[in-house]
C-alpha cells in the first residue's frame, strides 16, 4: 500500500509537466506567429524586439530559484540541515538507489512549480522569468548527460511563452562551482567538506561548462521565447577579474559559433583588487564589449542592501545603481538587474521597481517563492501560509514520507501572496514595459 501511494504521488505531481512538454516543439512557433517578430536583440542601450529593429522592451520579472536549483535556506528541501542539493541527491541515492532518488525529486519539482504559478506571474503583468539551473539539471556528477535533463526547462520556456513571458536561462551552478555558496548546488568551503571552488583551476570543469552551454544553445537557437543566456551566476570565487573575463570570452565564442542571434548576459558580481584598486560588484568588473569583439550583450548587476529596517538605505542603494547606469551608458549595452531585494521596506519596493523601469533598466526580483518566512517576509513574492507543512527529513524519513511531505508544497496548497511585494508590483503596472 505504501509503494502504491508513493507511485500515485509521483504520477500526480508529474502530470502538469508531462502533458505540456509534449507540445514544446510547436508552442513557441504558434505564439510567435501571432506577434510581430518578438525576438529580442540589444541595440545600443536598449533591448528591442524584431531582432533589434522593433519596439524597446523593458523586461520585468521574477527569479524561479528553488526549483531546478535548490538553495536549502529558501526551499522545502530538508529539515535535517543538509547544506546543499548535492548532499540531498547523495543521501537519497545512498538510502534508496538512483531510480528512487530521481522519483522523489520528480515529486519535489513537479509539485513546487506548476502551470498555475506561471498564471500567477502573468497576472502581475510581468514579462520575464530568470530560470536558475545548475550543472546537475543536465548532467550527472560524472559528466554523463541526463536523458530527461531538458524536460522541465522545455516545459517552462514553452508554457511561459504561451503567457507572453520570456525566459532567461541562468547557469547558477557550474561544474566544480564558481564560488563556495550553496546557490552553486554544492557548498565547497574547506570547513564543511574539504572542497574549494574548483571551476577556475580545472580545465575539465571549464570545458564541461562550455559543453553545457553548447548543448543549451543548440536546443534553443531560433527560439524567441528565450530572451537571453546568462553565462554564470555570481562568479564570486574567481581568483581574478582576468579569470572571469577569460571564461566569459570562451563561453561567448562557443555560443556564437552556434547561435548568432540570442542576447548574452554577463554578471558583475565579483569583488577583488585590480592593479591595486578595489572593485566590488560594479561596472568595472566587466570589460567594454569592444575589447573582446562582443555584440548583442546585456550587462547584469545584482543589488542587495542588507539593512532590513532602513527604507532610506534601500532607496539610496537603488538610486546608486541607477546613477551608475547613467554614468556608464558609454558601454553601449542595455542593463539588467538580475536579482534584487528591498527587504522589509514597502516604499522602497515601489520606488525601486518604478525607478528601474522608467530608466529603461530591466529587472527580476529574487524570488518567486521562498520558505524563509511568512506574510511580508521579503524573500518570496509567495510565502508559506499557516499551518506551514513539514519539510521531510531526508536522512531519516522513508521514501513514502518524503514524497508525501514534498507533495504538500504546491503554491496553490501551501503559499499565499506576499502583500508587501504584491502591492508594489500592482502599483508599478502603470509604468509601461514596451515603448516606441
Amino acid at each position: 500500500m505504501k509503494i502504491s501511494l508513493f507511485r500515485f504521488l509521483v504520477y500526480s505531481a508529474a502530470v502538469p509537466v508531462l502533458a505540456c512538454a509534449a507540445s514544446r516543439d510547436i508552442a513557441w512557433r504558434e505564439t510567435a506567429a501571432q506577434r510581430h517578430d518578438p525576438f529580442l536583440e540589444a541595440e545600443g542601450n536598449d533591448l528591442r524586439s524584431g531582432h533589434g529593429t522593433g519596439d524597446v522592451v523593458v523586461l520585468r520579472g521574477v527569479n524561479l530559484g528553488g526549483w531546478l536549483n535548490i538553495e536549502p535556506w529558501m526551499a522545502p528541501m530538508d529539515s535535517s540541515k543538509l547544506h546543499d542539493e548535492w548532499s540531498a541527491l547523495d543521501i537519497l541515492t545512498k538510502r534508496f538507489g538512483k531510480e528512487m532518488c530521481a522519483q522523489l525529486f520528480d515529486v519535489y519539482r513537479d509539485t513546487y512549480i506548476q502551470t498555475n504559478d506561471l498564471d500567477n506571474i502573468a497576472s502581475f503583468g510581468l514579462n520575464v522569468i530568470r530560470l536558475p539551473v545548475w550543472y546537475r539539471t543536465l548532467q550527472e556528477e560524472d559528466g554523463s548527460w541526463r536523458p530527461d535533463g531538458f524536460r522541465r526547462m522545455d516545459w517552462l520556456v514553452a508554457e511561459a511563452w504561451k503567457r507572453g513571458i520570456y525566459t532567461i536561462i541562468d547557469l547558477h551552478g557550474a561544474p566544480g562551482g564558481q564560488s563556495d555558496k550553496d546557490g552553486t548546488g554544492r557548498v565547497r568551503k574547506k570547513d564543511v567538506n574539504g572542497l574549494q571552488p574548483e571551476l577556475w583551476s580545472s580545465e575539465t570543469n571549464l570545458q564541461r561548462t562550455v559543453e553545457i552551454w553548447q548543448r543549451i544553445v543548440k536546443r534553443y537557437r531560433g527560439n524567441p521565447a528565450v530572451a537571453a543566456y546568462d553565462l554564470l551566476n555570481e562568479p564570486m570565487g574567481a581568483p581574478s577579474r582576468d579569470a572571469i573575463w577569460s571564461l566569459y570570452d570562451r563561453l561567448y565564442k562557443a555560443i556564437r559559433a552556434i547561435d548568432q542571434d540570442h542576447v548574452i548576459t554577463i554578471e558583475s558580481c565579483w569583488s577583488g583588487k585590480v592593479d591595486g584598486k578595489d572593485f566590488g560588484w560594479n561596472w568595472h568588473v566587466l570589460p567594454r564589449p569592444e575589447q573582446f569583439g562582443w555584440s548583442n550583450m546585456l550587462y547584469q548587476h545584482h543589488n542587495y542592501e542588507w539593512n532590513w529596517n532602513d527604507p532610506q538605505k534601500q532607496v539610496r542603494s537603488t538610486d546608486h545603481i541607477v546613477s551608475e547606469w547613467q554614468r556608464n551608458k558609454a558601454y553601449g549595452v542595455p542593463v539588467f538587474i538580475g536579482e534584487f531585494n528591498c527587504m522589509s521596506a514597502p516604499d522602497a519596493w515601489v520606488h525601486t521597481m518604478n525607478t528601474y523601469t522608467t530608466n529603461g533598466m530591466s529587472w527580476a526580483l529574487w524570488n518567486y517563492k521562498a520558505t524563509a518566512g511568512t506574510g511580508d517576509n521579503s524573500w518570496g513574492l509567495y510565502n508559506p501560509k499557516k499551518p506551514v507543512p513539514p519539510k521531510p527529513n531526508l536522512q531519516k524519513d522513508s521514501a513514502e514520507e518524503i514524497a508525501a511531505k514534498w507533495a504538500k508544497w504546491s503554491t496553490a496548497e501551501s503559499f499565499a501572496i506576499n502583500p508587501m511585494i504584491g502591492r508594489a508590483l500592482r502599483g508599478s503596472l502603470e509604468i509601461p514595459m514596451v515603448g516606441k
